[in-house]
Order: structure tokens, then C-alpha cells, then sequence
């Protein structure tokens, strides 16, 4: 079966994909979706629903993090999607903890970085929950927005099928060439084709894909019962593991040792690639992670002992009420291990956008636009 010519295919339904998608839509172009699934099923709904450029390093990262989250709040309100933009705090026990997050206030004065010093009392005003024992301060950020991941991408599917753009369920792409896509549902034609793939490397220009150095990445997640009575912790959470994991925290001169020091008073967390975070759902549920494994690590099977660590971890800082776990799964995206995303053209009218790893939701707005401008002109 032969379909009609579009004006753009986009492969992946994503977040990436979507936000792509977004993007043609709005300059007018017909667009078409092609998901291998039978519905939105990867990593972009199974992750915090965090937009965070507090983690993305300063130059293009955090630009395109601040453009992203531009995008996400206009997108919000013409979809009329649930969000909270209250922030983030990261919750500090550890006088090496609180020596990094000084540093990055203060070098945030010179960067688009919105953060503050935050005494005990001021953060468990932010966050009546938080553990008051031991508590030296928080950082807050006022740029961070959360969002439900699988509402939010349910939302704005259907609202850009509902502008006219095609969706094209378990329709993986088998082969792509200058402008036709073949399907095991038919082939497709289009002035362009934009692959959005996530973690497989599989498909299309599999070779190109594992020689750029991309790498799968497997993490766990849980998810609580709602707080009693819907009760709202506030901006998102996260603590001092956290700090070693993003690179916008890599300038700051005491970070080395308070690496050494997470490994000697956390032991396994690093081994485990272990930072805990915390977002809340529109019905009070908590989404608690994560941990990372890399590669050759990846195997299909969760770790009870990795979920312990982290409730463990979490425990010592938040009170969460004793609500139960009430469910829990794992995800795979694709990341470089030294680049924020990578962008590829493999023919003249291809383009393969992917390697976001965790900042998928941080990044995807601002990264489509830029390279869908590049590709096809047009202010930016």
C-alpha cells in the first residue's frame, strides 16, 4: 500500500517525535507519525515528568533547556494539559553538600540559572515534609515545571491529531531513503523525515546509530499511593546524590570530594548509578527514582535491592507519610556519553535527532526547533 505524499514523516511518538511534530504543525507543513507501537509506550512516559533545566551545563544545553520549557508552557495552555511550576529544591545534609550548592549559586549570578540559598527554616516552609534533623539547607531553583508524563504526551497526541496531523500505530519503519519510509503497513512519502527513535538501535541506520556512541541506559522507578488527602509537597525534590549526577554541577571546585564522600557514606549507590528524586502527580501520587545501568549492564530483570536503596535514601530526608508503593517499572532511553543529543543526516532529506538520555523532557522543545530550523530556514 502506497499513502499519500506529506509534506514531513516523523518517526517515533516520542516526546522527541511529538515535539517535532509540534513544530512542522506550527509552520504549517502536513505531518505524519509513525509509531512502531500500538500507543505511546517508551521512556517518555515512564519518567518524573520533570522539566529541569537546572541539571543542563551552561551554553547550548541550558538555552535550549529555557527555550524547552518556554514551548512546554505554551504547548500546556492550548492543549490544557495539568502542570505545577513551583520549582525545584535540593535538600542538603552534608557540609560538602552544602559547599556545592553555595558554588553554584554563586557562579548562577554570571548564567540564566533562577536560584537561591535556602536556610533549614526557609526549606521546610517550601516543603513542610522534609526531615528536619540534620538539614543544613536547600537550593531552590524557580525554573523547574512538572508535568504528568502520561497525560502530557496523551494530551498533546491527540490534540495534533485533532489539527490534522496523521498517526500511524504499530507502523515500524523497516527502511528509510531520501524522503520514503517502508513500512510493514506500506510505504510513505514526504519532502522530509525526521527519525525520533529513542534507545533503538536497531532499525534504520543501525550501524550509523552505534558508531555515533550512543549507549541504552536502563533505570528504575516507582510510583506511591496518593499523599492523604491529595496533600501537595510543593516544587520537586531531589538531594545530595543528585549533585554528582548532573553536569551543570561539574564546575563547582568542591564536587570531586563530595563525590568521595557520597561513596563512602552511601555505599552502592554509585555502582548502582543511584540519585533520588521526587515529582507528585495531579491526583498526590508520588513518582519516586532512580538508578542507572549502562550498556552491557542492562538486563531485563528489577532489583528489590535498588528499590530499597532508593525508598531508603528518600526516607531519610522526606517523610512520605508511610504511603505504600503502588507500582513500579523500569525504562530505557539512549545516551551519549559525552554529548547533550545527538544529531545526524544520514541522506538529504533524513535527520535523526536522539541521545537526550534522561533530559528528554527537559530538552525536546528546544532541540527540535533548533534543528527543524537549521534543516528549513526560517527565524528562530
Amino acid at each position: 500500500m502506497k499513502h499519500s505524499r506529506t509534506d514531513d514523516i516523523v518517526i517515533g511518538a516520542g516526546i522527541l517525535g511529538l515535539s517535532t511534530a509540534w513544530h512542522l504543525h506550527r509552520m504549517g507543513r502536513t505531518v505524519r507519525v509513525l509509531e512502531r507501537t500500538a500507543r505511546i509506550l517508551g521512556a517518555s512516559i515512564r519518567n518524573f515528568g520533570m522539566i529541569w533545566p537546572i541539571g543542563q551545563e551552561v551554553g547550548a544545553p541550558l538555552d535550549i533547556a529555557l527555550r524547552s520549557r518556554e514551548h512546554w508552557l505554551t504547548m500546556i495552555e492550548r492543549v490544557g494539559l495539568w502542570h505545577e511550576a513551583e520549582g525545584s529544591v535540593h535538600v542538603l545534609h552534608h557540609e560538602l553538600e552544602e559547599a556545592v550548592a553555595r558554588e553554584f549559586v554563586a557562579r548562577a549570578r554570571d548564567h540564566a540559572y533562577s536560584v537561591q540559598w535556602l536556610s533549614p527554616e526557609q526549606a521546610c516552609r517550601r516543603v513542610p515534609r522534609l526531615r528536619r534533623e540534620g538539614l543544613r539547607g536547600a537550593l531552590f531553583s524557580a525554573t523547574e515545571v512538572c508535568v504528568d508524563p502520561r497525560l502530557a504526551l496523551a494530551g498533546l497526541q491527540a490534540w495534533l491529531e485533532g489539527q490534522g496531523v496523521a498517526f500511524h500505530w504499530e507502523s515500524a519503519a523497516l527502511e528509510v531513503s531520501e524522503g520514503c519510509v517502508r513500512t510493514g503497513r506500506g510505504a510513505f512519502e514526504a519532502g522530509e523525515v525526521w527519525v525520533c527513535t529513542g534507545h533503538d538501535l536497531s532499525g534504520p541506520f543501525a550501524e550509523l546509530l552505534q558508531a555515533s556512541g550512543i549507549v541504552p541506559c536502563k533505570l528504575q522507578m516507582l510510583r506511591t499511593a496518593a499523599l492523604p488527602h491529595r496533600e501537595r509537597v510543593g516544587p520537586m525534590l531531589a538531594a545530595g546524590l543528585t549533585l554528582a549526577h548532573y553536569r551543570s554541577f561539574a564546575a563547582c571546585p568542591t564536587l570531586s570530594l563530595l563525590r568521595e564522600s557520597l561513596r563512602a557514606r552511601h555505599p552502592g549507590y554509585a555502582e548502582h548509578g543511584i540519585h533520588v528524586m521526587v515529582s507528585q502527580t495531579q491526583e498526590g501520587a508520588l513518582t519516586l527514582g532512580d538508578s542507572h545501568a549502562y550498556g552491557e549492564a542492562i538486563d531485563p530483570f528489577s532489583s528489590e535491592e535498588v528499590d530499597n536503596m532508593i525508598l531508603a535514601y528518600l526516607d531519610r530526608f522526606f517523610d512520605r507519610a508511610n504511603t505504600p508503593v503502588a507500582s513500579r517499572w523500569m525504562g530505557v532511553y539512549g545516551k551519549h556519553p559525552q554529548q547533550a543529543w545527538v544529531v545526524l543526516h544520514p541522506d538529504t532529506t533524513t535527520h535523526i535527532v536522539t541521545g537526550v538520555g534522561g533530559a528528554g523532557m527537559t530538552l525536546s522543545f528546544g532541540l527540535s526547533e533548533v534543528v527543524v530550523r537549521e534543516v528549513l530556514g526560517g527565524p528562530r
